[in-house]
């Protein structure tokens, strides 16, 4: 059997049209992490990566 007539499967994730590949990190003293995590409380939004690009570029 040639690997070109094997059959491919459906498994694993879907690739994303616009795939996030750039990170960035930053350091947070302790009340600054307060202070974020206050915030991202208050939003009501269920994941800190999309607050975090909400609130930089709205």
């Amino acid at each position: 059997m040639d690997a070109a007539d094997k059959p491919t499967s459906a498994a694993g994730r879907k690739a994303l049209d616009d795939p996030r590949i750039h990170r960035y990190y930053v350091r947070l003293t302790s009340e600054q992490n307060e202070r974020f995590l206050r915030m991202y409380e208050h939003s009501g939004m269920k994941n800190k990566a999309d607050f975090i690009c909400h609130r930089i570029f709205g």
